[in-house]
Protein backbone atom coordinates (compact mmCIF):
# COMPACT_ATOMS: atom_id res chain seq x y z
CA UNK A 1 0.00 0.00 0.00
CA UNK A 2 2.90 2.55 0.75
CA UNK A 3 4.29 1.77 -2.46
CA UNK A 4 1.44 2.18 -3.96
CA UNK A 5 0.83 5.63 -2.83
CA UNK A 6 4.41 6.62 -3.60
CA UNK A 7 3.63 6.04 -7.00
CA UNK A 8 0.33 8.15 -7.15
CA UNK A 9 2.20 11.11 -5.61
CA UNK A 10 4.90 10.96 -8.59
CA UNK A 11 2.24 10.57 -11.25
CA UNK A 12 0.33 13.66 -9.80
CA UNK A 13 3.75 15.68 -9.37
CA UNK A 14 4.52 14.66 -13.34
CA UNK A 15 1.31 15.74 -14.27
CA UNK A 16 1.06 19.24 -12.52
CA UNK A 17 5.22 19.28 -13.98
CA UNK A 18 3.75 19.01 -17.64
CA UNK A 19 0.85 21.51 -17.45
CA UNK A 20 2.16 24.18 -19.67
CA UNK A 21 -0.31 27.17 -19.01
CA UNK A 22 -1.93 28.09 -15.75
CA UNK A 23 -4.19 31.20 -14.65
CA UNK A 24 -2.35 34.01 -12.76
CA UNK A 25 -4.17 33.67 -9.64
CA UNK A 26 -2.97 29.30 -9.68
CA UNK A 27 -1.11 28.18 -6.56
CA UNK A 28 2.36 27.04 -7.55
CA UNK A 29 3.66 24.15 -5.27
CA UNK A 30 7.41 24.20 -4.93
CA UNK A 31 7.66 20.69 -6.46
CA UNK A 32 6.13 22.07 -10.24
CA UNK A 33 8.33 25.11 -10.06
CA UNK A 34 9.53 25.16 -13.46
CA UNK A 35 13.48 26.38 -15.06
CA UNK A 36 11.55 29.67 -16.14
CA UNK A 37 8.01 31.22 -15.86
CA UNK A 38 6.56 33.53 -18.88
CA UNK A 39 4.19 35.79 -17.63
CA UNK A 40 1.80 36.94 -20.90
CA UNK A 41 0.14 40.18 -21.28
CA UNK A 42 -1.27 40.56 -24.55
CA UNK A 43 -2.52 44.10 -26.86
CA UNK A 44 -5.44 45.94 -27.63
CA UNK A 45 -9.00 44.38 -27.32
CA UNK A 46 -7.17 40.65 -26.48
CA UNK A 47 -6.18 41.66 -23.11
CA UNK A 48 -8.39 39.44 -21.60
CA UNK A 49 -8.37 36.63 -24.18
CA UNK A 50 -4.90 36.52 -24.94
CA UNK A 51 -5.82 35.52 -28.70
CA UNK A 52 -2.53 37.00 -29.56
CA UNK A 53 -0.13 34.81 -27.83
CA UNK A 54 -2.73 32.04 -27.80
CA UNK A 55 -2.22 31.93 -31.91
CA UNK A 56 1.69 31.44 -31.18
CA UNK A 57 3.95 28.28 -32.11
CA UNK A 58 5.51 29.48 -28.75
CA UNK A 59 2.69 28.37 -26.70
CA UNK A 60 1.62 26.03 -28.46
CA UNK A 61 5.09 24.44 -27.92
CA UNK A 62 6.53 26.16 -24.94
CA UNK A 63 10.30 25.02 -24.35
CA UNK A 64 10.97 22.07 -21.81
CA UNK A 65 11.53 24.23 -18.67
CA UNK A 66 9.27 26.57 -19.28
CA UNK A 67 5.85 27.31 -17.46
CA UNK A 68 3.69 29.92 -19.10
CA UNK A 69 1.66 32.14 -16.41
CA UNK A 70 -1.37 34.20 -18.62
CA UNK A 71 -2.11 37.37 -17.13
CA UNK A 72 -5.58 38.83 -18.27
CA UNK A 73 -6.84 42.49 -17.77
CA UNK A 74 -8.63 44.82 -19.91
CA UNK A 75 -7.08 46.36 -22.52
CA UNK A 76 -8.60 49.35 -24.00
CA UNK A 77 -7.58 53.06 -25.12
CA UNK A 78 -9.84 55.14 -26.28
CA UNK A 79 -12.36 56.90 -24.25
CA UNK A 80 -15.91 56.11 -24.45
CA UNK A 81 -15.34 53.59 -27.47
CA UNK A 82 -13.67 51.21 -24.79
CA UNK A 83 -14.77 50.62 -21.79
CA UNK A 84 -11.70 51.84 -19.70
CA UNK A 85 -8.95 53.90 -21.94
CA UNK A 86 -5.41 53.96 -21.44
CA UNK A 87 -4.67 54.92 -17.90
CA UNK A 88 -6.90 52.56 -16.34
CA UNK A 89 -6.88 49.57 -18.31
CA UNK A 90 -2.72 49.62 -17.81
CA UNK A 91 -3.07 50.35 -13.89
CA UNK A 92 -5.01 47.51 -14.19
CA UNK A 93 -2.75 45.22 -16.28
CA UNK A 94 0.05 46.57 -13.64
CA UNK A 95 -1.63 45.60 -10.87
CA UNK A 96 -2.59 42.34 -11.81
CA UNK A 97 1.07 41.42 -13.46
CA UNK A 98 2.87 43.09 -10.73
CA UNK A 99 1.15 40.78 -7.97
CA UNK A 100 1.33 37.33 -10.36
CA UNK A 101 5.02 37.87 -10.64
CA UNK A 102 5.07 38.80 -6.81
CA UNK A 103 3.79 35.46 -6.28
CA UNK A 104 5.36 33.32 -7.80
CA UNK A 105 8.68 34.38 -7.03
CA UNK A 106 7.64 33.48 -3.19
CA UNK A 107 6.14 29.87 -4.03
CA UNK A 108 9.40 29.45 -6.37
CA UNK A 109 12.57 31.64 -5.22
CA UNK A 110 14.15 29.84 -7.40
CA UNK A 111 12.28 30.21 -11.07
CA UNK A 112 13.59 32.57 -13.63
CA UNK A 113 10.43 35.24 -14.12
CA UNK A 114 10.63 36.46 -17.73
CA UNK A 115 7.58 39.34 -18.65
CA UNK A 116 6.18 39.21 -22.29
CA UNK A 117 4.03 41.06 -23.42
CA UNK A 118 2.78 42.07 -27.08
CA UNK A 119 1.20 46.02 -28.03
CA UNK A 120 -0.35 47.34 -25.02
CA UNK A 121 0.59 44.11 -22.95
CA UNK A 122 3.97 45.64 -23.72
CA UNK A 123 3.27 48.71 -21.57
CA UNK A 124 2.36 46.99 -19.02
CA UNK A 125 4.83 43.94 -18.90
CA UNK A 126 7.33 47.11 -19.28
CA UNK A 127 6.16 49.28 -16.40
CA UNK A 128 6.18 46.43 -14.15
CA UNK A 129 9.46 45.63 -15.02
CA UNK A 130 10.61 49.82 -14.28
CA UNK A 131 9.02 48.70 -10.85
CA UNK A 132 10.89 45.64 -10.26
CA UNK A 133 14.16 46.94 -11.74
CA UNK A 134 13.80 49.93 -8.76
CA UNK A 135 13.30 47.44 -5.67
CA UNK A 136 15.43 43.90 -3.96
CA UNK A 137 12.61 41.18 -3.20
CA UNK A 138 13.03 39.33 -6.53
CA UNK A 139 16.60 39.30 -7.64
CA UNK A 140 16.99 41.23 -11.01
CA UNK A 141 19.39 38.15 -12.19
CA UNK A 142 15.81 36.11 -12.34
CA UNK A 143 14.14 39.08 -14.17
CA UNK A 144 13.71 39.32 -18.06
CA UNK A 145 11.82 40.83 -20.12
CA UNK A 146 10.73 40.48 -23.91
CA UNK A 147 8.46 43.30 -25.75
CA UNK A 148 6.66 43.52 -28.40
CA UNK A 149 5.12 46.22 -30.46
CA UNK A 150 5.94 48.18 -27.31
CA UNK A 151 4.06 51.81 -28.08
CA UNK A 152 6.43 52.51 -24.53
CA UNK A 153 9.77 51.76 -26.84
CA UNK A 154 12.58 54.21 -25.46
CA UNK A 155 14.26 56.24 -28.14
CA UNK A 156 17.40 54.54 -30.62
CA UNK A 157 17.56 52.96 -33.42
CA UNK A 158 14.80 53.75 -36.21
CA UNK A 159 16.12 52.28 -39.45
CA UNK A 160 16.10 54.88 -43.04
CA UNK A 161 13.63 57.27 -40.91
CA UNK A 162 16.40 58.31 -37.87
CA UNK A 163 16.11 57.86 -34.49
CA UNK A 164 12.69 56.90 -33.04
CA UNK A 165 10.69 55.49 -30.09
CA UNK A 166 7.48 54.05 -29.38
CA UNK A 167 3.99 56.09 -30.52
CA UNK A 168 4.01 57.10 -26.85
CA UNK A 169 7.09 59.27 -27.06
CA UNK A 170 5.84 61.35 -30.34
CA UNK A 171 2.14 61.64 -29.80
CA UNK A 172 1.25 64.45 -26.76
CA UNK A 173 -1.29 64.19 -24.79
CA UNK A 174 -4.45 65.11 -25.67
CA UNK A 175 -7.42 63.66 -23.97
CA UNK A 176 -8.04 62.96 -20.12
CA UNK A 177 -7.45 59.28 -19.44
CA UNK A 178 -5.19 58.68 -22.36
CA UNK A 179 -1.42 59.67 -20.90
CA UNK A 180 1.38 59.45 -22.94
CA UNK A 181 4.74 58.58 -20.84
CA UNK A 182 7.25 58.62 -23.25
CA UNK A 183 10.11 55.74 -23.48
CA UNK A 184 10.55 53.18 -20.46
CA UNK A 185 13.47 52.69 -18.77
CA UNK A 186 14.37 49.10 -17.35
CA UNK A 187 17.42 49.92 -15.19
CA UNK A 188 19.65 47.01 -14.53
CA UNK A 189 17.11 44.77 -15.97
CA UNK A 190 17.81 42.28 -19.33
CA UNK A 191 14.75 43.59 -21.63
CA UNK A 192 14.56 43.04 -25.49
CA UNK A 193 12.36 45.20 -27.50
CA UNK A 194 11.43 43.84 -30.84
CA UNK A 195 9.87 46.09 -33.39
CA UNK A 196 8.83 45.96 -37.04
CA UNK A 197 10.46 48.71 -39.22
CA UNK A 198 6.92 49.76 -40.61
CA UNK A 199 5.71 49.14 -37.25
CA UNK A 200 4.09 52.93 -36.04
CA UNK A 201 3.46 51.65 -32.67
CA UNK A 202 6.48 51.09 -31.73
CA UNK A 203 8.63 52.69 -34.65
CA UNK A 204 7.30 55.98 -34.21
CA UNK A 205 9.45 58.45 -36.47
CA UNK A 206 9.44 62.42 -35.18
CA UNK A 207 6.58 63.39 -37.38
CA UNK A 208 7.89 67.04 -37.61
CA UNK A 209 11.28 66.26 -39.17
CA UNK A 210 9.94 62.73 -41.28
CA UNK A 211 6.64 62.83 -42.11
CA UNK A 212 6.61 60.92 -44.59
CA UNK A 213 8.62 57.76 -42.65
CA UNK A 214 5.63 58.78 -39.62
CA UNK A 215 3.20 58.01 -42.06
CA UNK A 216 5.10 55.05 -43.38
CA UNK A 217 4.66 53.61 -39.84
CA UNK A 218 0.68 54.20 -39.76
CA UNK A 219 0.63 52.65 -43.23
CA UNK A 220 2.46 49.97 -42.03
CA UNK A 221 0.13 49.46 -39.02
CA UNK A 222 -3.11 49.26 -41.47
CA UNK A 223 -0.69 46.65 -43.15
CA UNK A 224 -0.20 44.31 -40.27
CA UNK A 225 3.31 45.23 -39.52
CA UNK A 226 1.85 45.51 -35.96
CA UNK A 227 1.75 41.68 -36.06
CA UNK A 228 4.93 39.37 -34.73
CA UNK A 229 6.12 35.83 -34.55
CA UNK A 230 5.43 36.08 -30.01
CA UNK A 231 8.56 33.69 -28.85
CA UNK A 232 9.97 35.14 -26.24
CA UNK A 233 12.78 32.37 -25.67
CA UNK A 234 14.31 33.25 -28.91
CA UNK A 235 14.05 36.93 -28.77
CA UNK A 236 15.78 37.13 -24.56
CA UNK A 237 18.35 40.08 -24.43
CA UNK A 238 18.83 43.08 -23.93
CA UNK A 239 18.41 46.06 -26.17
CA UNK A 240 16.44 46.41 -29.51
CA UNK A 241 15.52 44.06 -32.05
CA UNK A 242 14.30 45.96 -35.30
CA UNK A 243 13.14 43.95 -38.38
CA UNK A 244 14.12 45.78 -41.39
CA UNK A 245 11.30 45.67 -43.71
CA UNK A 246 10.76 47.45 -47.16
CA UNK A 247 8.52 50.75 -46.74
CA UNK A 248 5.15 50.61 -47.50
CA UNK A 249 5.74 54.80 -48.15
CA UNK A 250 8.66 56.23 -49.23
CA UNK A 251 10.74 58.10 -46.92
CA UNK A 252 13.96 58.90 -46.51
CA UNK A 253 16.48 60.40 -43.61
CA UNK A 254 14.87 63.20 -40.95
CA UNK A 255 15.58 66.80 -41.86
CA UNK A 256 18.49 67.97 -39.86
CA UNK A 257 16.62 69.93 -37.69
CA UNK A 258 17.22 70.17 -33.86
CA UNK A 259 13.77 69.95 -33.17
CA UNK A 260 12.72 67.34 -30.63
CA UNK A 261 8.95 65.60 -31.12
CA UNK A 262 6.24 66.85 -30.15
CA UNK A 263 5.13 64.82 -26.76
CA UNK A 264 9.15 65.95 -25.89
CA UNK A 265 8.07 69.57 -26.50
CA UNK A 266 4.73 69.44 -24.62
CA UNK A 267 7.82 67.46 -22.21
CA UNK A 268 9.57 71.20 -22.53
CA UNK A 269 6.64 73.39 -22.81
CA UNK A 270 3.61 72.19 -20.79
CA UNK A 271 0.08 72.47 -21.54
CA UNK A 272 -1.55 71.67 -25.15
CA UNK A 273 2.51 72.93 -26.38
CA UNK A 274 3.13 69.73 -29.28
CA UNK A 275 -0.66 69.50 -30.40
CA UNK A 276 -0.45 71.86 -33.09
CA UNK A 277 2.76 70.30 -34.78
CA UNK A 278 0.18 66.72 -34.39
CA UNK A 279 -2.12 68.52 -35.88
CA UNK A 280 -0.21 69.69 -38.82
CA UNK A 281 1.29 66.11 -39.38
CA UNK A 282 -2.27 64.34 -39.15
CA UNK A 283 -3.66 66.82 -41.78
CA UNK A 284 -0.84 66.23 -44.16
CA UNK A 285 -1.09 62.62 -43.78
CA UNK A 286 -4.00 61.72 -45.99
CA UNK A 287 -1.70 63.13 -49.05
CA UNK A 288 1.01 60.29 -48.44
CA UNK A 289 -0.85 57.12 -47.30
CA UNK A 290 -4.36 57.86 -49.33
CA UNK A 291 -7.49 58.40 -47.90
CA UNK A 292 -8.70 54.33 -48.14
CA UNK A 293 -5.18 53.54 -45.39
CA UNK A 294 -6.85 56.78 -43.17
CA UNK A 295 -10.43 54.88 -43.04
CA UNK A 296 -8.75 51.71 -42.45
CA UNK A 297 -6.66 53.02 -39.48
CA UNK A 298 -10.21 55.29 -38.22
CA UNK A 299 -11.80 52.32 -37.95
CA UNK A 300 -9.06 49.65 -36.34
CA UNK A 301 -6.33 51.51 -34.77
CA UNK A 302 -7.40 53.21 -31.00
CA UNK A 303 -3.97 55.04 -31.46
CA UNK A 304 -5.41 56.86 -34.75
CA UNK A 305 -8.32 57.91 -32.86
CA UNK A 306 -6.39 59.53 -30.23
CA UNK A 307 -4.51 61.51 -33.57
CA UNK A 308 -7.86 61.98 -35.08
CA UNK A 309 -9.07 63.82 -31.63
CA UNK A 310 -6.44 66.14 -31.11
Amino acid sequence: MRSFRRSVAAVVVAMAAAVAVVPSAHAVTPAACPATAVFETDGYQSGESLANWNRSGFNASPPAGWQIVQVPYYAGVFPIVDRQALDASVAEGTAKLERAVRDFHLACPGSRLVLAGYSEGAVVAGDVLRTLSRGTAIPHGQLAGVLYGNPRRPFGDGGLGGVAGGIETNVPTVLPGVTMYGGQDYGDLAVRNVCNENDGICNSTNMITNLAAFANGLAGYAGGDHGYDLDPARDLGTGLILHRQPPRVGYGPPLPLPVGTPWQIQQLLGGSAGRAELVAARDGLAALVGTDTIDRLTAASPWYKVIAAA
